[in-house]
């Protein structure tokens, strides 16, 4: 029963071990709370533009810019303002705009945040059109300072192309500045490279790395540089697999990433949830390795997960990995994703295209189903992605012939779907799946938005009394966590739900028998509210029911076996030992 415990060939088993015993994992911080930007607002500035109106669609975006308090939102803001700016011809505020754009980062994420590279590079032209190579050199030289610092070597070769122009063509004094620039630069580099810690990909590291596979309609972007190689734009379905390393000290629920407070300028695999590699693949290559995988592991699960609304490619990717690991689970994570343009303006867009991706996500499930060598499946879509979600899978039963459900565990949470129309999808959906859950929360800010555009329609993944009620779904009402303010990604960054979403995948458990669910009544029927205090410790559940599931055990008898065996002897640490009793009790509904 317990043999496959210790097989998987991502997960390190002692230091995992201890963390358990010891209980060690903290609850993930929070967010900043953001202002609740206009979604239609890219669509009026996009038509004043196609009509030829810029100085309307830059007099929305200045007023915009006024309004808005979000960091992220800012950044949005000033950069497509600078893009207009340049295309009037007016570069003098195109580089104001990017000069303020500089500053916002530099004020949120640090002087030396790599995200300033490209403003920077911009910023330089903008200043040699205006006839100021002096400044432009001033500009390239921090940019060079700032790729050095953070190792993003497919940056450093533009800037010094751009150097090298200003040294060809500029007068004595720019020329000689950007020739002393291109000189310290090449110093520079040598000091940083033998005095620097670099990267070694020792298994001795303190870190982790998990394999994904992934299914992308997005267009690469012609970068090599793994949190840039795709883009927004939409491309043609193309699989492949990726690695993102999880630090040693990773907190459940976090997305560790460098901090300018505590001077950490580059990603670390150390310290930081990091995408180290994106490797493209033929669809016979890619779910090759998915069978090679699934029969080394001997596990035949896999889960698949479609990002949301404003997600750029490596941040969903960083996303599936840290479930994986979070879960511990030990079958393939797959990653679904479309063509997110990642921008808080760009709502409408992004729902052009999850459409289309919804047919490619179908064709994709089918070959998954039939090549992948998994035979458990579950799926989890996040906002806007249950869109493609609920699309992909009502094509899928349409065509689907097999005797038995094709998919386990269906999860769709915080959907940003119309209520009613989810709720018709699902009679479709059901019979190919062995349960079906709605995570929903009653302050979730992204639906109340999405609500407030499509005509104050209930979308499926708000809360409260007024959540849906089917019978094809187990509806559960997830307000009761959620640590973030825009109370919009529990399903991922709270241990408790992570806990919820394994228990679901281990055995398949109703509401009735997962811990820490209520029944109540609500207006359109009965549903179930998660209270994560009544589970005790996150961390410990989490992290015990994760070891339960990888050695097979279904039972209590069998439970605490597992426990005297594997992870705490009955001389272990009388408090420990009673917190991981206690545990076991309710995850088994005791």
């Amino acid at each position: 029963m317990f043999g496959r415990f210790f097989s998987s060939p991502i997960f390190p088993t002692g230091k995992r071990l201890g963390a358990i015993a010891l209980a060690a994992a903290l609850v993930a911080g929070t967010l900043a709370p953001a202002a609740a930007t206009d979604p239609l607002l890219g669509v009026r500035i996009e038509q004043a533009v196609s009509e030829g109106d810029v100085d309307q669609a830059i007099a929305l975006l200045t007023a915009a810019r006024a309004e808005e308090t979000d960091p992220r939102s800012l950044r949005d803001l000033l950069a497509r303002l600078a893009e207009l700016q340049e295309r009037k011809g007016d570069r003098a505020a195109a580089a104001q705009a990017r000069q303020d754009l500089a500053a916002q980062i530099g004020d949120s994420d640090g002087q030396s945040a790599p995200e300033l590279v490209p403003v920077l590079r911009a910023l330089a032209k903008d200043q040699r059109a205006l006839g100021d190579p002096e400044a432009a050199v001033a500009t390239l030289e921090r940019a060079l300072a700032i790729a050095r610092l953070a190792a993003l070597d497919e940056a450093i070769p533009p800037l010094l192309l751009e150097l090298a122009a200003i040294a060809e063509t500029a007068g004595a004094t720019a020329a000689e500045a950007a020739e002393g620039a291109i000189a310290a630069h090449e110093e520079s580099a040598r000091r940083l490279e033998e005095s620097s810690r670099a990267f070694d990909p020792d298994p001795e590291k303190e870190f982790t790395r998990v394999k994904i596979y992934y299914a992308t309609d997005r267009a690469r972007s012609g970068s090599a540089v793994p949190n840039e190689f795709y883009g927004g734009q939409r491309g043609e379905l193309e699989l492949g697999e990726a690695t993102v390393s999880i630090p040693e000290q990773h907190r459940p629920g976090q997305i560790e990433k460098p901090s300018w407070w505590t001077f950490q300028f580059r990603e670390d695999p150390e310290r930081h949830v990091v995408l180290q590699s994106v490797t493209p693949g033929s669809p016979e290559a890619v779910f090759g390795a998915m069978r090679q995988q699934a029969a080394a592991s001997g596990s035949q699960e896999a889960f698949v997960f479609v990002h949301g609304f404003n997600v750029p490619f490596h941040e969903a990717a960083q996303r599936t990995a840290q479930m994986a690991y979070d879960m511990n689970f030990d079958g393939l994570p797959v990653l679904y994703s479309w063509p997110s343009r990642a921008s808080v303006m760009s709502y409408i867009a992004d729902t052009a295209v999850v459409n289309l991706s919804g047919r490619r996500l179908s064709r994709f499930l089918e070959d998954l189903v039939a090549k992948s060598g998994a035979t458990r499946i579950h799926l989890i879509a996040h906002s806007m992605g249950n869109r493609a979600m609920t699309d992909a899978l009502e094509l899928f039963a349409l065509r689907y012939k097999g005797k038995r459900p094709a998919f386990d565990q269906v999860l769709f949470t915080a959907p940003d779907l119309d209520a009613g129309l989810f709720a018709e999808m699902m009679k479709t959906i059901r019979p190919i799946a062995n349960r079906i859950t709605l995570y929903a929360s009653n302050k979730d800010w992204a639906l109340a938005v999405s609500r407030q555009l499509h005509g104050d329609a209930p979308r499926a993944g708000q809360g409260g009394r007024n959540i849906l009620h089917t019978a094809e779904v187990d509806s559960i009402d997830m307000t009761g966590i959620g640590e973030d303010m825009l109370k919009h990604s529990y399903y991922a960054n709270n241990p408790s739900a992570l806990t919820d979403i394994l228990s679901l995948f281990w055995r398949d458990a109703p509401p009735d028998k997962r811990c820490g669910m209520q029944k109540a009544q609500g207006e359109n029927g009965s549903y179930w509210i998660y209270s994560p205090a009544a589970c005790g410790d996150d961390n410990v559940l989490l992290s015990t029911l994760s070891y339960l599931r990888r050695g097979s055990v279904a039972t209590v008898k069998d439970a605490r076996l597992f426990l005297n065996r594997f992870i705490m002897p009955a001389t272990a640490d009388p408090e420990e030992r009673s917190k991981l009793e206690k545990a076991l009790g309710k995850l088994f509904g005791n």
